[in-house]
């Protein structure tokens, strides 16, 4: 309690030094039954939390806050941007006709590998294994770092457990490695690579649609969505590069923009940031809690995440940045 205070404190002061920004970060906004991650917002609450940003804040266009941030100009009071990470084609399908309707914009950061694919981004393949009644083996092995855990999977709350580890220790495992393994699960498990056609991201076609909106923009979040930190400058610059490269192409225009995959401080590293300038983009953003000031680095920018709140709830979480 005394260090939320204490951050409390700290915002107030900075507030009134420098008007802050926040960027919320979302990631799906659809219905599902299961969502162990918490990454949906139902598109009900969508629309309230949008209309209640363009009715109470600054609701700023990308270009426009990223001109901003990138000069470390004074930001209008208020002021709030929208982004949503990965690439889920409910994004397209939910997300962008809410925003047309409410003459908002956001920014999506999509992450290429599955792209025009019926295959699931990792975390939910792990889903369908462990927590969606697959027949399994009473124990799952995996090997990898070096070492082996054994996961298992009886009861419910074995899985929920399993499920908890095994996401963890896939997050810090390298792309080949990681995908291998996933591949291992599925097929112990009697499941094929395909996944569920909720699951799946955004296909070409959907991508020149969301990118010859005005609701949207896009951004790079890499290709096969790895904790940079865990890479070589090489491989990071591949990955980034490859996923800037292929939207590039498919837009037939510069992408500017860039996300860290998970986005914590230690997710990213100082070589993360020096390709990030590399590339020219105009911000990068992490997924560490916190608001944008002026003095904000522009390839390291905070975000709020955002859960399915109603619009109250919603409120009361935004206000926490605003206070003077």
């Amino acid at each position: 309690m005394f260090r939320s205070l204490l951050g409390n404190g700290r915002r107030y002061l900075f507030n009134l030094v420098d008007t802050p920004a926040v960027i919320l970060l979302y990631h799906r906004v659809t219905r599902l039954k299961s969502d162990p991650q918490l990454l949906a917002v139902d598109p009900d609450n969508f629309y309230e939390q949008v209309r209640l940003l363009k009715r109470d804040y600054t609701l700023l266009e990308i270009d426009e806050f990223a001109e901003m941030a990138s000069g470390h100009r004074r930001l209008p009071k208020k002021a709030v941007v929208i982004t949503f990470d990965d690439g889920y084609v409910d994004n397209c399908v939910e997300a962008l006709p809410i925003l047309e309707s409410l003459g908002a914009q956001a920014l999506f950061f999509i992450t290429t590998s599955n792209v025009d694919t019926p295959y699931e981004l990792w975390w939910d393949q792990l889903e369908r294994v462990f927590l969606l009644d697959a027949a399994l083996p009473p124990v799952l092995g995996i090997r990898g770092h070096s070492r082996e855990l054994r996961l298992p999977t009886v009861s419910v709350e074995d899985r929920k457990v399993s499920y908890a580890r095994c996401h963890w220790f896939l997050k810090y495992t390298r792309p080949a490695e990681r995908n291998e393994i996933i591949d291992n699960l599925l097929a112990n498990a009697g499941l094929g690579k395909e996944g569920r056609p909720t699951h799946r991201m955004m296909s070409m076609a959907e991508l020149m649609k969301m990118g010859r909106s005005g609701s949207a923009v896009i951004g790079a979040h890499t290709h096969n969505h790895p904790v940079l930190s865990l890479l070589s400058y090489a491989e990071q610059a591949e990955e980034i590069g490859k996923s800037v490269k292929i939207l590039g192409t498919a837009l037939d225009r510069k992408i500017e923009y860039f996300s860290y995959p998970y986005g914590m401080k230690r997710d990213a590293n100082e070589d993360s940031m020096r390709i990030c300038r590399e590339n020219g983009f105009r911000i990068a953003c992490s997924n560490h809690y916190g608001q944008v000031h002026s003095w904000t680095d522009p390839v390291r920018l905070p975000r709020v995440l955002v859960r399915n709140w109603e619009r109250q709830a919603f409120a009361n979480q935004l206000s926490k940045f605003f206070r003077y």
